[in-house]
């Protein structure tokens, strides 16, 4: 079989180390032309990006394995129509996006990023008895909007921190519900939200949460409370929240992930936001997507994919299948 792996040689040739004979691993640029053109006859795509032009013209795909866990760039609407394809996607980073969510919670609540900007001037108005004194963490509540694997981690080490954590899901129901203190469903996202004195999300980019975080959503926020994203831009709608900051409606907020990025591979100089100057404002935290990003975190996912890969060349069931009706 053949499994096209559009990144590095190294990545690549980590992939092939997995599944030694029983595949050849190739390479490509990840445009549908350049995928098509090394490899219009793969069993596997490897890829978090995969365009729907390879999809619908690539015969004998069977199988696509995301190196992440965000499904979002590969091309749900053709993967439908065919309705003979997989698409697995890859968790071992949640512990890691986890404990960078709750770093993002706590630089945004102690003014870390502030404050550490006007030491370096050797300006010291914000120590003791200084403006804008830092939020604790304890007996506030912490609202977790998605509990799948990042929320549950985050949940399990926010716990110590002696916080009330409630979590929102679809259904109001999670395997992982005994991990937090209440869990309600969608429907009661309003009076929940208006308990919140801090907010993270942690779910999959669908059509039913896209833009969720819009005026309205913001409007049951605490003047006090703050929001962290480490799950997708487009969850929140990039208009409403820079008004909220900047009209200090609420007090602040954490992204790691944003609405525009620049192109992948190379070399380009881009504010986070081309829209609006949330570079300006000093009660946002920015971080330019590397939650997932750690010592030994690639090592591992793409270790995971080659496994997964080897389950579906044997005829096992892979791992993380995605319902891709739902989009997660």
């Amino acid at each position: 079989m053949k499994v096209l792996v559009p990144y590095t040689e190294e990545l690549a040739d980590t992939i092939q180390n997995t599944l030694g004979e029983r595949a050849t691993v190739v390479r490509s640029e990840r445009t549908a032309e350049s995928m098509l053109e090394h490899a219009d006859d793969a069993g596997v795509v490897a890829s978090g990006r995969v365009p729907g032009g390879y999809i619908r013209n690539a015969k004998n795909l069977k199988m696509i394995q995301s190196l992440g866990a965000g499904i979002d760039k590969i091309d749900r609407e053709s993967v439908l129509d065919r309705g003979d394809i997989i698409v697995c996607n890859n968790h071992v980073n949640a512990v890691e996006v986890a404990e960078y969510a709750i770093m993002l919670l706590l630089a945004a609540s102690k003014n870390i990023i502030l404050n550490d900007r006007e030491l370096r001037k050797g300006d010291w108005t914000y120590g003791w008895s200084g403006p804008n004194p830092n939020l604790e963490i304890r007996n506030k509540t912490c609202v977790i909007i998605g509990l799948g694997n990042v929320g549950s981690e985050v949940a399990r080490r926010l716990r110590n921190f002696g916080v009330r954590i409630l979590a929102i899901t679809k259904t109001g129901k999670s395997p992982q519900a005994n991990l937090v203190d209440r869990v309600v469903g969608t429907s009661d996202t309003k009076s929940v939200i208006q308990e919140a004195d801090f907010i993270i999300l942690s779910l999959p980019l669908t059509s039913d949460s896209r833009e969720m975080v819009n005026q309205e959503f913001i409007s049951w926020m605490k003047p006090s409370s703050i929001l962290v994203n480490i799950s997708r831009g487009e969850i929140i709608d990039e208009a409403a929240l820079f008004e909220a900051l900047k009209g200090k409606r609420i007090r602040g907020a954490a992204l790691d992930v944003w609405w525009n990025y620049p192109q992948w591979g190379k070399a380009e100089m881009r504010l986070p936001s081309v829209n609006f100057p949330y570079h300006e404002l000093d009660n946002l935290v920015l971080s330019p997507h590397r939650a997932a990003y750690s010592e030994n975190i690639m090592r591992d996912q793409i270790r995971f994919v080659g496994e997964n890969i080897l389950r579906f060349i044997n005829g096992e069931t892979p791992l993380n299948i995605v319902d891709m009706r739902k989009g997660y």
